[in-house]
């Protein structure tokens, strides 16, 4: 599967700033938008990316102007979690249908873990490297025709 395969599918417009803009626009875009970056172009040229880990970085550097709040102020109250006998397919789902990229893994009410989406692509690749070897070593040992009249 190509990239082309899933970006002419998406039917989203890439949401994007220049490099004027405020980084509360930023913000609102990705509020609004419920996307964790934005491209920035100029010219209709791209000149860079701005994720939420960028405002993160540029908050801890301009910290005093966020230190009053708490975390209780910016959390996600009753976040969306998996258990550890759930499927990968069922989180991805979940993932996929409310875009979020986080789940923390809950057993019996006791925090076990946290799930991301990069682990969950790490698991697929490492799952179709090891299918694609078996399937080569299965082709490269594949009986002659005239081995099978013995």
């Amino acid at each position: 599967m190509k990239v082309r395969s899933i970006t002419k599918n998406k039917g989203k417009p890439v949401i994007g700033l220049l490099p004027t803009d405020s980084l509360d626009k930023a913000v609102n875009l990705m509020m609004e938008h419920r996307i964790g970056s934005l491209v920035v172009t100029h010219n209709g040229a791209l000149v860079g990316i701005l994720s939420e880990r960028d405002l993160l970085r540029v908050l801890h550097q301009k910290h005093a102007m966020w230190q009053p709040l708490t975390a209780k102020d910016a959390m996600t109250p009753d976040p969306y979690t998996c258990e550890p006998d759930d499927t990968l397919e069922a989180c991805m789902n979940l993932m996929v249908e409310h875009n979020i990229r986080h789940l923390p893994v809950v057993y019996q009410g006791r925090l076990e873990g946290m799930l991301s989406i990069t682990d969950i692509v790490e698991e697929l690749l490492k799952k179709a490297k090891f299918e694609n070897k078996l399937l080569k070593n299965y082709i490269q040992n594949w009986p002659d025709a005239e081995h099978q009249d013995n």
